[in-house]
């Protein structure tokens, strides 16, 4: 079977480090890698540059390009559509644009959208706590040359799959509008009142701890896995789809002397504190023995005082907008300190009161465990 390098069918362009003290209310659209989601553009919190800024010709995008996150959550691809037109493409975002007819584009994107092509794309990126893919590796990629023939077919085929997937996305939508909706009628909505006394988070945690920094995680210091050693957990994408990163640990010795403050047990989250932040993972007993890295957060909770259900919805619905938010207004693209996220004052109903409701959550889970059952047959049948 013939192939071809995406460097020979595409021309791939990188962004402008386009700086966010500049960004206005409406003009020119910068595609951040935020914005590059697997399979979709997502534009929730939209940026802007001034119409009439001068230089960006070549940052320049156009309807149909085919967009690639370089950095953080790598591989990721979507395809740009007019809704977000004008357009212009941020640093460390790649732009695939065709400059051959052997291919079909509907072909290219569902080859570049499988989960086969993105666990490619970490395994040869660069990084511990934040991967790095290179333009080079990404134009020496080959992908499969069929007929244009065959690869419209197979596009026929994949986009109807891609449907039927939304729709079992939808039916998990519906869901989570579901477990919100049940969450305010028991508890009120905490963006605009306290329905019940508030507490400090501290005070519900029996601990929480960001990741090491400076020379704590650096990649010389990492060992083959042994009996006596502790895996480097590093990223929450990664270990929701049993992918390995590389699978980094640390000796023994170094962890007794170094960062035994940091280990995670069985029922400890652990949440995202860089890139996309604050999403969150619950580890369970099957766990392998191991400490956070410097983009982790790692709490456990005081189950005599909180649910875990109730934290989730509560971290989900209003924590973590107050987090966001402080970030943004300070410029950061990492959550606030284990400290500042300690100090928000949450309301915390009685413990009788969440365990009803984490009871309604479980049962609604026994339905998305159905669909999510549905996605991971069709997502087998796609490469």
């Amino acid at each position: 079977m013939k192939k071809i390098k995406l460097g020979d069918a595409c021309e791939i362009l990188n962004g402008f480090a386009f700086k966010s003290e500049n960004y206005v209310g409406s003009g020119i659209r910068v595609i951040r890698i935020s914005n590059v989601q697997k399979g979709y553009i997502e534009d929730n919190t939209p940026a802007f540059y001034p119409l009439e800024t001068k230089g960006l010709e070549k940052y320049m995008l156009e309807e149909g390009d085919l967009l690639i996150s370089l950095t953080g959550n790598v591989g990721r691809v979507a395809i740009l559509e007019k809704e977000f037109m004008p357009a212009a493409l941020n640093q460390r975002v790649a732009c695939l644009r065709l400059k051959t007819d052997k291919l079909s584009k509907r072909y290219l994107f569902h080859i570049l959208n499988s989960d086969f092509f993105e666990k490619q794309c970490i395994q040869y990126s660069k990084g511990v706590a934040q991967k790095n893919m290179s333009t080079a590796w990404l134009k020496d990629y080959e992908i499969l040359l069929y007929s244009k023939e065959q690869q419209e077919l197979i596009a026929d085929i994949l986009d109807k799959m891609r449907l039927i997937k939304k729709s079992r996305y939808y039916e998990l939508q519906k869901l989570d509008e579901l477990v919100k909706a049940r969450f305010v009628e028991m508890f009120g909505d905490p963006n605009i009142e306290f329905k019940y006394s508030s507490v400090k988070f501290n005070d519900l945690v029996a601990r929480m701890t960001k990741g090491p920094f400076g020379s704590d995680m650096k990649k010389d210091l990492f060992v083959p896995k042994g009996e006596d050693t502790y895996k480097v957990y590093i990223q929450i994408n990664a270990i929701q789809k049993n992918q390995s990163l590389g699978e980094y640990y640390i000796s023994k010795e170094y962890f007794d002397r170094k960062v035994s403050r940091f280990e995670l047990f069985p029922n400890d989250y652990i949440i995202t504190c860089d890139g996309t932040l604050g999403k969150y993972l619950k580890l369970d007993e099957n766990m392998e023995k191991g400490v956070i890295s410097p983009s982790l957060l790692r709490l456990t909770l005081q189950n005599d005082k909180i649910n875990d259900k109730y934290f989730e919805n509560i971290w989900d619905f209003y924590m973590l907008g107050l987090m966001k938010k402080e970030a943004r207004n300070a410029c950061l693209v990492h959550l606030p300190s284990a400290k500042k996220i300690g100090e928000i004052l949450i309301p915390v109903p009685p413990l009788e009161l969440q365990n009803q409701f984490a009871s309604f959550v479980q049962e609604i889970d026994k339905s998305r465990l159905l669909s999510n059952h549905s996605l991971f047959l069709i997502k087998s049948l796609i490469f």
